[in-house]
C-alpha cells in the first residue's frame, strides 16, 4: 500500500508540517511503534525493514494480525486509539503522518480522500484473504499462501533466489493460526516436494512456482 504521495502532499501543505520529512524514527528489532490503547496520534510509514501487528488475549495467546513491509502504512483505521500492538521485526525506519496533519490536509485536497480510501480497500481485503486462509485452508496450503505472498514483497525475480523471511516460525504460525511445529513440519514437506529450499532460518528459495501457487489455490493434495 503506497503511500508516498500522500505524505509528501501533506510534508508541502504548511511549513508547520515539515516535521513529517525529519519525523523519521529507526527501531532496532522488537522496539515498539505502538501500543494497544494508545492515543492515535499519526500513522506511519515503512521505509525499510518490517513491522508485525498482533493482539495479546487474556490467556497469553497471540494473534497476528499483518506484517507491513517497505512502503507499508500502518496505524490507518485503528479510531481513536491504536487496536494493536505493533513492533518491529528487524531494524527498521519509518517516518511519521501526523494523524492531524492529514486531515487538515483531507480537507484543502479532497484528492488524499480517495487515495486513503483506496488504502481503507487494501485493509480491507488483506483483513478478509486472512479470514479465508484461517477459516478454510489446510497447514500447507495456508503456508505456501503465506510464502506466495512473501515472494510478492521482493523487488525482481521471484524464482531461484533468496528471498527475506524476517520473520521467525514462531511469528508464522500466530499467524496462520498453527502450531510451531506444523509450521516447520511443511515448511519441511515443501521442501522436500521441490517447492522450495531453505538455505536459512532468515531466507527461502522458490523453486517451483506453479507448484506452490497450485498448494496456495487449496490443492493441498498434490504429493
Amino acid at each position: 500500500m503506497q503511500l508516498s504521495t500522500i505524505a509528501l502532499a501533506v510534508q508541502t501543505q504548511t511549513p508547520a508540517m515539515g516535521a513529517i520529512g525529519t519525523g523519521v524514527r529507526l527501531l532496532s528489532a522488537y522496539d515498539s511503534l505502538f501500543r494497544e490503547g494508545d492515543e492515535t496520534t499519526g500513522f506511519y510509514e515503512i521505509l525499510s525493514g518490517a513491522v508485525r501487528a498482533y493482539k495479546i488475549f487474556p490467556d497469553g495467546r497471540r494473534q497476528i494480525v499483518a506484517f507491513a513491509f517497505a512502503g507499508d502504512i500502518v496505524g490507518f483505521g485503528h479510531g481513536e486509539t491504536y487496536r494493536f500492538d505493533c513492533d518491529a521485526l528487524t531494524s527498521t525506519r519509518v517516518r511519521m503522518i501526523p494523524k492531524a496533519s492529514l486531515l487538515r490536509a483531507m480537507r484543502e485536497r479532497p484528492e488524499l480522500g480517495e487515495k486513503l480510501l483506496e488504502v481503507a480497500g487494501g485493509e480491507v481485503a488483506n483483513m478478509q484473504d486472512l479470514s479465508i486462509l484461517l477459516c478454510r485452508k489446510t497447514a500447507i496450503e495456508r503456508i505456501a499462501s503465506f510464502l506466495l505472498t512473501m515472494a510478492g514483497k521482493s523487488a525482481g525475480p521471484m524464482v531461484g533466489r533468496q528471498l527475506p523471511l524476517p520473520m521467525c516460525r514462531a511469528d508464522i504460525a500466530d499467524y496462520l493460526g498453527l502450531t510451531i511445529e506444523t509450521v516447520s513440519r511443511n515448511m519441511t514437506r515443501l521442501k522436500a516436494m521441490r517447492v522450495i529450499d531453505l538455505p536459512n532460518r532468515g531466507s527461502f528459495v522458490v523453486r517451483d512456482m506453479d507448484r506452490l501457487r497450485l498448494l496456495a489455490q487449496c490443492e493441498g493434495n498434490m504429493h
